[in-house]
């Protein structure tokens, strides 16, 4: 009898058990939101992907994506980072002994275990650079030249499969750049924003981009498959700098070099010059623009019109036909000007059309007191449209 009784009072605990788990997981839930240094959030990053997330001299971590999730959390949880080696960050975040990661691409079978951010919170490109006076035409005419690459790297599998290039792996993205910087290689191939940040660090000049990129990366946010409830706030945190302005606030902070006063004269002079060389015989509206690039040239475009409205060629994308015809893919700035030198804002056809050469395009716009400011391309057009490819 005594043994009937413990069975029926162990089956009473467990469907108790059973009942209350799902009120008493609410209930954390619930005390959290109103307590939020209740939660903790433990933040596994990439220790060496710069200017993502890195560790500065002094051993604090950095970068455009600590910046991104501690906004993301801040009063929401209290964030617990911890610096690891990219490989094992996988491993650490299936096993629930961190919470998220930030950097990685989502793909069929990552998103079988892990949740992935909504947003992007960068498009990551591919890209062949070379020096400015190696150029060639496209990737094609690499064949047979030597390419150092990262070793290990998905882009060193990636050109192995190109075929007809002599791959030379380096053990960092520093050695593989200082290869080409010495004209030890023709070419280096790595992704653009961490080969930019070495190149500036070591003040590596005469180096440029070579052709279109070879593919577009969305990073995203993965969470641990089990925490719905980190991946929602997220989601709701990613929306909020994006729709308060912090996101470009946080891009332009890590990835764009601002205009110094002479470069913004030297365009400003460069477009109203092209005013006067505007073929505008049916509106009568001269427009001249000028784009600064990545190597320092000023180049400018102006209008063309003609009977048929639709077959008009703007000054920006004339400009911008320049830059493509001269081999400047990396334009920095640009500016419009009408025939009286009065800065004007571009219309959505150039903005959409300068897109394809990156969202941090600086463009000089009119601030209503006589003045000129340059606001990010990106603020003037969100969301732009990527590719995928595996990191």
């Amino acid at each position: 009898m005594k043994k009937y009784q413990y069975s029926c009072r162990l089956i009473f605990l467990c469907v108790c058990f059973w009942l209350l788990f799902p009120i008493s997981a609410w209930a954390a839930d619930y005390i959290a939101s109103y307590n939020p240094r209740a939660l903790r959030i433990a933040y596994g990053f990439d220790r060496e992907f710069p200017p993502f997330s890195y560790e500065d001299p002094g051993g604090k971590p950095v970068g455009f994506e600590i910046d991104i999730i501690e906004s993301i959390f801040r009063g929401r949880a209290t964030l617990v980072l911890r610096p690891l080696n990219w490989y094992s960050l996988p491993l650490e975040l299936s096993s629930g002994t961190i919470t998220l990661t930030t950097g990685m691409i989502k793909t069929p079978q990552r998103a079988k275990s892990y949740g992935f951010s909504d947003l992007a919170t960068f498009d990551l490109k591919m890209r062949f650079f070379t020096k400015v006076y190696k150029r060639v035409p496209n990737p094609d005419f690499l064949r047979g030249q030597m390419v150092s690459v990262e070793e290990g790297s998905f882009q060193q599998s990636l050109l192995e499969s190109f075929g007809g290039i002599n791959v030379k792996p380096f053990k960092t993205r520093a050695l593989a750049l200082r290869a080409l910087y010495n004209d030890e290689v023709d070419a280096y191939c790595g992704q653009d924003e961490p080969s930019y940040y070495v190149l500036r660090k070591l003040n590596y000049g005469g180096i440029t981009i070579l052709g279109a990129p070879l593919g577009v990366a969305e990073m995203r946010v993965a969470v641990n498959r089990d925490r719905g409830d980190v991946l929602r706030m997220v989601n709701e945190g990613l929306r909020e700098l994006v729709a308060s302005g912090e996101y470009d606030r946080l891009y332009r902070k890590w990835f764009i070099t601002e205009l110094d006063d002479q470069e913004a004269r030297s365009m400003v002079e460069a477009a109203r010059k092209a005013t006067i060389n505007s073929y505008a015989p049916y509106g009568k509206v001269n427009r001249g623009a000028a784009i600064l690039t990545a190597t320092g040239k000023v180049l400018s475009g102006s209008n063309i019109e003609n009977k048929n409205p639709a077959l008009g060629i703007s000054a920006l994308c004339a400009a911008l036909a320049r830059c493509i015809g001269e081999n400047e893919l990396e334009p920095r700035a640009v500016v419009l000007l009408d025939q009286n030198g009065k800065i004007l804002a571009p219309d959505q056809d150039d903005l959409h059309m300068l897109l394809e050469f990156g969202r941090g395009i600086l463009v000089i716009m009119p601030d209503g007191q006589g003045k000129m400011s340059a606001k990010l391309l990106a603020e003037l057009i969100p969301n732009p449209v990527t590719g995928k490819i595996a990191r």
